[in-house]
């Protein structure tokens, strides 16, 4: 069955968010990376776990546009000779028609009658591919992606510079905190080893961090925070993580340190992948990373069919020991380029053993 990775936290208990506020939250699910005009069968299975909060993590639409690859002419896209860029931005009624048939699918369309709905984004409903804080489109792209999730009109997110946001479910004692990041809004250029979430982001994270005690604080975060692929992967490709902004990253995690809260993990997506890491020298216990993507997209599929056994061996022989660059950290990783679909909790519907040990791995860690 081809659907997508849309990993679930199982949490505490279980309950309804909608019925009662302060009520114990058991399931969050999250995903991203969904193509508003490919099909949308993930949601059937998501709905089937009756998440009480449901997490868009990035790429919630494909709001720009890319051009196919040309090596010659006068419209070049590829090489170091490439006349125009391969993505472009779209106009303004054209991504808020994006996002009307991203709510028009059917299954979402219920999925937001029985769950709570959050979210940040990612570069491509941001507004462009790889796009940072440079991009001259960023304000209305954010009222358009507010829009998307029912944003109420007073909200502080309408008020302030990026998306960022955070939520406390439950009771005292059993408290689940949800911190969203914006990684595009202030982020600067790849190279630059600069900042992702400026200096106000970077205040108000530490208020966060500092505030209210949870049980268990989740971190969203649109890039990878833990994996380190592109250490391995380059020169041939990069992917966008933290890793790219290594001092941003360090900052993170002795943030987190400082801060003294236990039990945060982070969530991600963006890759086209799942993968499932471990760190063991960010913070004072081992950092955890669930990337889940994409709803529609996936790195096998992005290759010919001939060209995916490929892709697979390509992932088999990728040492993971590679993405940390000290030798003194443990590190630990699973990966899945495949769709997945998740039908019950603990109950696995795919023809990959890798995949059903990465999940199994997944358990063992906690």
């Amino acid at each position: 069955m081809a659907a997508t990775f849309a990993l679930l936290l199982l949490l505490i208990l279980s309950s309804s968010v909608r019925a009662a506020p302060d009520a114990v939250v058991s399931r969050i699910a999250f995903g991203s990376c969904a193509n508003q005009s490919e099909p949308q069968p993930i949601w059937n299975a998501v709905a089937g776990f009756d998440p009480q909060v449901f997490v868009w993590l990035g790429d919630n639409v494909y709001g720009d546009n890319k051009r196919p690859f040309r090596v010659f002419g006068r419209e070049r896209t590829v090489g170091p000779w490439k006349n125009v860029p391969r993505f472009y931005p779209s106009t303004e009624e054209e991504l808020r028609r994006r996002y009307q048939l991203a709510r028009a699918q059917p299954g979402y369309a219920r999925l937001r009658e029985r769950a709570q709905v959050l979210g940040t984004w990612d570069d491509h409903d941001y507004g462009l591919n790889d796009a940072g804080k440079e991009l001259s489109g960023k304000v209305i792209a954010q009222r358009l992606m507010l829009d998307f999730l029912d944003e109420p009109e007073d909200s502080k997110r309408r008020k302030q510079a990026g998306v960022y946001a955070s939520y406390m479910f439950g009771p005292e004692g059993k408290r689940v905190k949800v911190i969203l990041l914006d990684t595009r809004y202030h982020r600067d250029p790849l190279l630059s080893d600069g900042t992702i979430l400026g200096d106000p982001q970077w205040q108000w994270l530490e208020r966060e961090l500092h505030g209210p005690q949870s049980e268990i604080t989740i971190i969203g975060s649109s890039i990878q925070v833990v994996s380190n692929l592109s250490a391995t992967t380059g020169p041939l490709f990069y992917v966008e993580s933290w890793a790219r902004f290594p001092r941003e990253r360090e900052r993170l995690f002795r943030l987190i340190d400082s801060s003294k809260r236990p039990g945060v993990l982070f969530i991600s997506g963006d890759v086209h992948f799942g993968e499932i890491t471990r760190f063991d020298c960010g913070a004072e216990y081992p950092s955890y990373d669930v990337t889940s993507s994409g709803l529609t997209q996936s790195v096998e599929n992005s290759v010919p069919e001939v060209f995916q056994p490929l892709m697979r061996l390509l992932a088999i022989l990728t040492p993971t020991t590679m993405r940390v660059l000290s030798p003194n950290c443990q590190y630990k990783s699973c990966t899945i380029g495949t769709i997945l679909s998740w039908v019950e909790p603990y109950k696995y519907e795919s023809t990959s053993v890798d995949n059903l040990f990465c999940f199994t791995e997944f358990l063992s860690f906690f």
